[in-house]
């Protein structure tokens, strides 16, 4: 490899009207998003709904959580992100009913092309089904899909796709067991 074609200088594909977008977000997210106690979750939702982010009424959201392009966030009913999270939507991130996002957790859905000289950005959605758990912690790399009642273990790296029930942890993130509910 030449080192002289090497260009790993990272520019954005974006036009002036998203980067524009993006910084309003970002002002927005680090203000008023915040003023809000946590108990207090309408104006939050309402904000991310003015930003296109497709939520339900009944998701509770950390004051403290960063969101990147929240246009491209859905999240089902009774679903929560907790304190520190980011979400990083470069690409779609769906959340499904009844989850559970934990404190500072990371949901990346961008990488770059290490394959490439100019270090292309590269995003793959993230989905995350129904009754899922995702501990403190963790990270959900970009493309991955956790099935209904999956359980990220805390400070995991998750790199593959789970089944419904796995639980999972490690780094990186290695099945663990199946998840049972006891019988009541």
């Amino acid at each position: 490899m030449n080192k002289e074609l090497f260009n790993p200088v990272q520019t954005t594909p974006y036009t002036l009207n998203h980067k524009l977008k993006v910084h309003l977000w970002k002002l927005v997210n680090k203000t008023i998003f915040r003023c809000f106690p946590n108990q207090v979750k309408k104006p939050r939702i309402l904000l991310l709904r003015l930003f296109g982010a497709k939520i339900s009424s009944t998701v509770n959201i950390n004051r403290h959580c960063n969101i990147d392009h929240p246009w491209n966030l859905s999240m089902g009913h009774l679903s929560s992100l907790g304190e520190y999270s980011w979400i990083y939507c470069l690409d779609k991130v769906v959340i499904g009913e009844k989850c559970c996002i934990g404190k500072d957790v990371y949901l990346i859905t961008g990488s770059h092309n290490l394959s490439e000289v100019d270090f292309k950005l590269e995003t793959k959605a993230i989905i995350i089904k129904d009754c899922c758990w995702v501990s403190t912690g963790a990270f959900v790399m970009p493309g991955i899909t956790l099935a209904e009642f999956s359980v990220v273990g805390a400070r995991a790296m998750v790199t593959r796709n789970t089944e419904s029930f796995d639980i999972i942890g490690g780094n990186p993130a290695k099945f663990i067991r199946k998840r049972i509910f006891n019988q009541k």
